[in-house]
């Protein structure tokens, strides 16, 4: 290879080391820095993406605790106040006097509601708010549309108590 070299003009062997040192670049560039660089930007995306992730993550939490702290209520129970008159009183607060027939205890920590041609949508509401406030639960339910009257419904069901 040395001799070949030697054999040529100095304007070609200037040319074949230009172009062997432009050829180790462009190998250089390739080989090592296009990967490196490549890679690094893959990185920088993914710890963005990874900021990102923790942020809401941190963002979670306190919801989480602020939704903990809210739901006192629930955990406080009933309140000081009994099973039964707390399922009356929230049902007529909620609108569902007319509907209320019977409200009885069964046990100590379970009341039986029946209430007939009461409105599904207030129904939900009320036992919704039941289970946000008080922790009370529907252990039980048995609905039956009315004939003739959309989105009414008589319903039986057993609630029970957190317990405490």
């Amino acid at each position: 290879m040395k001799a070949w070299l030697e054999s040529l003009e100095e304007r070609e062997r200037l040319l074949v080391t230009v172009a062997a040192v432009a050829l180790l670049l462009l190998l250089a560039y390739a080989l090592l820095w296009s990967p490196f660089y490549s890679g690094y930007t893959r990185l920088q995306g993914t710890v963005v993406a990874q900021r990102e992730t923790a942020q809401w993550m941190e963002q979670s939490v306190q919801r989480l605790q602020q939704l903990k702290q809210g739901s006192g209520a629930a955990q406080q129970g009933l309140g000081g106040q009994s099973l039964l008159a707390l399922a009356d009183s929230t049902a007529r607060a909620q609108g569902l006097a007319g509907a209320l027939k019977r409200v009885e205890p069964e046990g100590s920590s379970n009341v039986k509601v029946w209430l007939e041609n009461a409105a599904f949508d207030t129904l939900v509401q009320w036992l919704a708010g039941l289970g946000t406030s008080y922790g009370i639960h529907a252990e039980t339910v048995t609905m039956e549309r009315v004939d003739g009257a959309p989105g009414r419904v008589n319903a039986r069901m057993t609630l029970q108590a957190p317990e405490q």
